[in-house]
C-alpha cells in the first residue's frame, strides 16, 4: 500500500496542490450553499420584504412565532446541556454538572409551558381544571417527575440511570404537548396547527416504508440475474419523469368531475357503500348522490387524499437503497437457514430485515427530513393556503406562503430557522439513540 501522509501545518507547503484542487469546490459550496443559509439566519432578525424594507427587529419574529421565548430558551438550553453531557460522558464530573443543568432547565421549561397553557385556556377549560385535586395537576406531576429524573440520572451508570435518561427526553415532549394543546392566544397558532398534519404524515409514512421493503425483497429473491436487472431498470425509469408531471397527474386523479378515482369508485360500486357509510355512520355530508366528492376541495377529505397520495407507495430511491443492503447478504447465510428449516417468512424476519436495518434507519432519517421540509405536492394539489380551512397546510408551505404571498421574508426566514433546529434535533436523536445491532 502507498504511504499516506497526513497533512499538517508543518508539511502544508508540500501539499499546496491538494488545497489548490479543492479550492473551487470549497469556494462554490461557501458561496452557493453556506452563503444563502447564513443570509437566511441574519434576515430572520429583520422585517424584510425582499426588496425595499430591511429593518432590524431583533427577536420580534420569534416572539410572533413561539409566543413566550423564555420557556423555549430554557427548553433549548436544557436539551443542549443534556446533549453535550452525553458527548462528554468520559469526563464524569463535567458530564454530571451539565446533566444537572440540562435537567433543571428542562424542568423550568416544563413548568413555564404548563403555566402558560393554563393561563391561555378558556374559562370552561380553566373551570374543569380546578376540579382536579391539587396533587394531580399537570404542573406538580411534571415537576415531581423531573425531580425524580434528576435523582435517577445522577446515580451514575446502571438501570435506574437509564430510566432517568428516558424521563429526561420524554417529559419535555409531554410538557410541549400540554403547552400546544392548551395555548390559544400565544404564538402563531396557524403554524402549530400545521404540525398536526406533519405528525399524521410521519405516522403514515412509517407504514408506507413497508411496500418498498417488500418490493426490494421480492426483487432480491429472483433467481435470474437478468430479471433482477430488468426490474431494477424498471424502477429507475420513473426517476426520469419530472416530479411536477407526477403531481399534476395526481391532481387530475382527484378531479371530482373527470378524475380517475371517482370513476373507479362508481364503476366498482364502492360509491354506494361510501354514501351509506356517510349517511349512517360518519355524518360528514361529503358522499352524496350524485357521487362527485371533491377530494381536494372539502376539509374532511383533504387529509385522506394526502395519505392516499403515492399509492402503492413503492418509492424508487427506497427500493434501490434496500436492494443495496440485501445484496450484501452472503449465500452461505441463506444456505444455513435452509438447513435449519427456516421458511420464506422466517428468512425475512430473521435474516433480511435485521441485516438491512442500517438502510431502514437511513430511509427513516430521509423520510422525517423530507416530510418536515416538503411542501411541493401540497402547493400543487391544494394551493398556497393549504386548501379549505388550511387543512393541508404544512410548515414548509406556510413558510412559502409568508414569503411569496405576503412578502414577509423575514418571518419566513424565522420559520425556516426553527425547522432547521427541529430537523437537526430529530436527526441527532436518531443517529445517537436508534441503534442497529447485527
Amino acid at each position: 500500500m502507498p504511504n499516506l501522509e497526513t497533512v499538517t501545518r508543518r508539511n502544508i507547503s508540500r501539499n499546496w496542490v491538494i488545497f489548490l484542487m479543492m479550492a473551487p469546490t470549497l469556494i462554490g459550496i461557501a458561496i452557493f450553499s453556506y452563503g444563502p443559509a447564513f443570509e437566511a439566519i441574519r434576515h430572520s432578525f429583520y422585517n424584510w420584504d425582499g426588496r425595499f424594507t430591511e429593518e432590524f427587529v431583533g427577536m420580534h419574529n420569534f416572539r410572533e412565532l413561539l409566543g413566550n421565548i423564555g420557556l423555549w430558551g430554557a427548553l433549548l438550553g436544557g436539551g443542549l446541556c443534556t446533549f453535550i453531557s452525553s458527548v462528554l460522558a468520559a469526563r464524569q464530573k463535567v458530564s454530571r454538572v451539565l446533566k444537572a443543568m440540562g435537567i433543571l432547565l428542562l424542568a423550568l421549561a416544563a413548568i413555564l409551558m404548563v403555566r402558560d397553557a393554563r393561563y391561555a385556556m378558556s374559562e370552561q377549560e380553566t373551570e374543569s381544571l380546578r376540579l382536579v385535586p391539587a396533587a394531580f395537576k399537570p404542573i406538580w406531576v411534571l415537576l415531581g417527575l423531573f425531580l425524580g429524573s434528576i435523582l435517577l440520572k445522577l446515580k451514575g451508570p446502571g438501570r435506574w440511570s437509564k430510566v432517568g435518561n428516558a424521563f429526561c427526553y420524554i417529559l419535555p415532549f409531554v410538557a410541549g404537548l400540554v403547552y400546544l394543546t392548551g395555548v390559544r392566544k400565544m404564538g402563531d397558532w396557524l403554524l402549530w396547527k400545521s404540525f398536526n398534519l406533519i405528525f399524521i404524515l410521519i405516522i403514515a409514512n412509517l407504514f408506507k416504508m413497508w411496500p418498498s421493503i417488500f418490493a426490494a425483497v421480492c426483487i432480491h429473491r429472483l433467481k435470474s440475474e437478468r430479471w433482477q436487472y430488468l426490474y431494477r431498470v424498471l424502477f429507475v425509469i420513473p426517476m426520469i419523469i419530472p416530479h411536477m408531471v407526477g403531481l399534476l397527474i395526481w391532481k387530475f386523479f382527484y378531479d371530482p368531475s373527470v378524475g380517475v378515482l371517482n370513476r373507479m369508485l362508481t364503476v366498482t360500486g364502492l360509491d354506494q357503500a361510501l354514501i351509506w357509510l356517510d349517511k349512517w355512520v360518519l355524518h360528514l355530508g361529503v358522499f352524496t348522490d350524485p357521487f362527485k366528492p371533491a377530494w381536494l376541495g372539502h376539509p374532511d377529505l383533504i387529509i385522506p387524499a394526502l395519505l392516499f397520495w403515492g399509492f402503492p407507495w413503492v418509492g424508487v430511491v427506497g427500493v434501490l437503497i434496500y436492494l443495496s443492503g440485501l445484496q450484501n447478504i452472503g449465500e452461505d447465510v441463506y444456505e444455513a437457514a435452509e438447513l435449519d428449516g427456516v421458511n420464506s417468512w422466517g428468512k425475512f424476519t430473521k435474516i433480511e430485515l435485521p441485516l438491512i436495518m442500517t438502510q431502514v434507519r437511513l430511509n427513516l432519517v430521509l423520510m422525517v427530513i423530507g416530510t418536515l421540509q416538503a411542501y411541493g405536492f401540497q402547493l400543487i394539489l391544494l394551493g398556497p393556503e393549504g386548501g379549505p380551512q388550511n387543512k393541508g397546510l404544512t410548515p414548509g408551505l406556510y413558510m412559502f406562503y409568508e414569503s411569496f404571498q405576503n412578502q414577509n421574508y423575514g418571518y419566513a426566514c424565522a420559520i425556516g430557522l426553527m425547522l432547521f433546529f427541529i430537523i437537526m434535533f430529530l436527526t441527532v436523536i436518531n443517529q445517537r439513540y436508534v441503534r442497529v445491532e447485527k
